[in-house]
């Protein structure tokens, strides 16, 4: 996504140096999002603190070696590097990467940021106590490779957050999260990157096969990590906080929350390596 201005409204802040270089560098000007693009980039630092915070539900940051698989700008590896963590961020795009240390400099923190590909990371067995892989899984080449290369860098007892879009989300359907445009979430990548490209325009298609909570979520168990909490996790807390007598009632909402999890526009899975 490359281009030549910011837009013009390259505001004051710890993020103006980043936002110059990412609308000179990664901003395509032919791109006809290019304004939801920026508005999303301006973004990112109030949202990835949400991130973080969640995060930190499940491990303690502070201390703590994180592995932010995909890490693209640097938005959540600056917030979990606020909390304490040490933490290292990869991306496949050297220019991604450079925009991420120029963001984290300007928010006076320093995640070691370094080009790698999700299913090969340059990384031994258990190196890291938790893992982010955020907004990332449907972009990868192979989504298996990656689940399994993460389970591998992460040590036993680690945590791994993981959070992306449900090809069998009726409301993706309608319109998919990354161009909006209807049917594209259900296409074969050969086919989405042709109807995106050539018959709605846009300049490039970088999204792979989107994947299926309960497939993902089954990966995770071949691979020695045990899911701690899901959408299921969330039906049983929204059943508590509403019908607090009715408890023994509680395994509909589990029923209803294990269906979200392949069907909800987005899906949640923390796990624990075993």
């Amino acid at each position: 996504m490359r281009g030549n201005d910011a837009e013009g409204r390259v505001g004051d802040g710890p993020d103006e140096e980043f936002l110059r270089y990412w609308a000179r560098e990664l901003l395509d000007p032919a791109d006809p999002q290019r304004e939801r693009w920026a508005a999303l980039e301006r973004a990112q630092i109030v949202r990835n603190e949400g991130i973080a915070a969640e995060v930190e539900r499940f491990v303690a940051l502070r201390g703590r070696r994180v592995l932010d698989v995909g890490c693209q700008t640097g938005a959540l590896a600056i917030a979990m590097a606020r909390r304490g963590a040490d933490v290292t961020g990869v991306d496949v795009e050297e220019k991604l990467v450079e925009g991420a240390r120029i963001r984290a400099r300007g928010h006076g923190v320093a995640p070691a940021f370094r080009v790698a590909v999700a299913e090969a990371m340059p990384f031994g067995d258990a190196s890291f106590d938790a893992v982010t892989f955020v907004d990332v899984i449907e972009h990868v080449a192979d989504a298996r490779a990656a689940v399994r290369e993460i389970a591998r860098v992460l040590r036993p007892g680690g945590t791994l957050y993981l959070f992306g879009p449900n090809r069998l989300s009726p409301a993706l359907a309608l319109s998919d999260p990354h161009y909006q445009l209807a049917g594209v979430s259900v296409l074969p990548h050969w086919l989405g990157e042709w109807y995106v490209t050539q018959a709605r325009g846009f300049p490039r298609y970088d999204v792979g096969v989107l994947p299926v909570g309960g497939v993902v979520e089954r990966w995770l168990a071949a691979d020695g990590l045990r899911v701690i909490d899901s959408a299921r996790d969330d039906a049983e807390r929204w059943w508590d906080a509403r019908a607090p007598g009715l408890r023994g009632l509680r395994r509909v909402a589990r029923w209803w929350g294990a269906a979200r999890v392949s069907v909800a526009p987005l899906f949640r899975l923390v796990a624990r390596r075993v």
